[in-house]
């Protein structure tokens, strides 16, 4: 618990260093930055192994394919106007994970619709019995996140958790 704790000061302090413009052409809305989003995607990988560690459980990394699905799907959460698990087309996340290209299972999924950023949605889903259930699931191995932001600064987060499938070793015939 003590390392999470730490985790989450020290993202506190990344983040004071993101700064609004008051009255400028923003409106006074913290618009994340490209230059912003590795760093975002970076401490939520860390804050998920922080908690993972104090468990015993081996740490995910990031993966590109889950992100893309992320992404996508907070994207048409917004287009819905409403933060759930299934996509405009009917889609599960395990088949938006492998339109993606992510070679394995999602083990969890978790969404949010929100003003806040990512380290206190990070604490909203840890203290959701459910959404703490997905970031601690023990076969995970990959974690995916990924938001989209409404000019308005309302923000629509995904994360989604996956078991990798290795890839099967090829038998050489003599």
């Amino acid at each position: 618990m003590i390392r999470l704790f730490v985790a989450l000061i020290l993202t506190s302090f990344v983040l004071a260093a993101c700064e609004t413009v008051p009255g400028g052409s923003n409106n006074g809305v913290h618009r994340i930055t490209a230059r912003e989003a590795d760093q975002i995607r970076l401490n939520q990988m860390d804050l998920i192994n922080t908690v993972r560690a104090e468990r015993g459980l081996q740490p995910v990394t990031l993966s590109a394919e889950l992100t893309a699905a992320a992404e996508t799907h907070a994207r048409d959460m917004a287009v819905q106007k409403r933060a759930w698990n299934f996509g405009s087309d009917h889609s599960s996340p395990q088949a938006r994970a492998e339109r993606a290209g992510f070679v394995g299972l999602i083990t969890g999924e978790n969404v949010a619709e929100t003003y806040e950023d990512n380290v206190t949605i990070f604490q909203v889903w840890y203290s959701d019995p459910r959404a703490r259930e997905a970031m601690m699931h023990p076969d995970a191995t990959h974690v995916g996140f990924g938001w989209y932001q409404e000019p308005n600064g309302k923000l629509w987060w995904v994360q989604d958790m996956g078991a990798a499938t290795p890839p099967v070793a090829m038998a050489v015939s003599q």
